[in-house]
């Protein structure tokens, strides 16, 4: 198997255990969770920033991509080129998603701010780093923006999913995918399905 089926297979297996084995808490308390769940949690991210990558730079790994580039980058941090706007939609957004993860799994939003921070800190240093090397304003600008708007569509789809308008509703679940997730993640079965030729995972949610 090439490289991106060893990736997704690996990170889809510790996916499905996070859903699988750890519970979230309904009342957004940090303090009864696990150290096994935090693990199991922020590997959920890692291999979700894995997928979304290998899916969205395909042509970038092919031509530029190497195990080297992987090892080596991470101890070269540099300013990217990318324009103010880009960086701030692109990088709020994908923290937005982290963030609101977090929450889902019963993080407070400190905590969640914080592993939020980490994962951005992981994808820097050891996801995007088989192609590029770590940016330094995505470093600070993903957590900080993408918290800030995850914070703000917390709230926002609270409201909207609390009218009885149908449009309503589904604009707070569009600003908050994961409220469309059971409250019990026991009640999902994620399943990586692998073949020489393709790689895919298998969602069974049972409501």
């Amino acid at each position: 198997m090439n490289f991106r089926v060893h990736v997704l297979s690996l990170f889809a297996v510790l996916f499905s255990a996070s859903l699988v084995f750890a519970n979230p808490s309904q009342d957004n308390t940090s303090a009864g969770i696990t150290f096994q769940q935090k693990v199991l949690d922020f590997s959920a991210v890692y291999g979700a920033q894995w997928t979304v990558y290998l899916i969205t730079q395909k042509d970038t790994i092919t031509d530029h991509g190497s195990w080297d580039n992987f090892f080596s980058y991470p101890l070269h941090p540099e300013f990217d080129k990318d324009s103010f706007d880009f960086n701030i939609f692109k990088h709020a957004l994908s923290g937005n998603y982290y963030y609101l993860y977090y929450r889902y799994r019963g993080y407070e939003q400190t905590d969640a701010f914080l592993w939020t921070f980490l994962s951005s800190l992981a994808f820097e240093f050891a996801v995007e780093t088989y192609t590029e090397k770590p940016s330094i304003q995505d470093i600070y600008q993903t957590p900080i923006y993408g918290t800030l708007v995850g914070m703000g569509f917390e709230r926002l789809s609270t409201y909207f999913r609390a009218k009885d308008s149908v449009a309503l509703k589904s604009l707070g679940y569009i600003l908050n995918p994961f409220t469309l997730l059971p409250n019990h993640p026991e009640n999902i079965a994620a399943l990586p399905q692998v073949s020489d030729r393709s790689v895919g995972l298998q969602v069974v949610v049972g409501f």
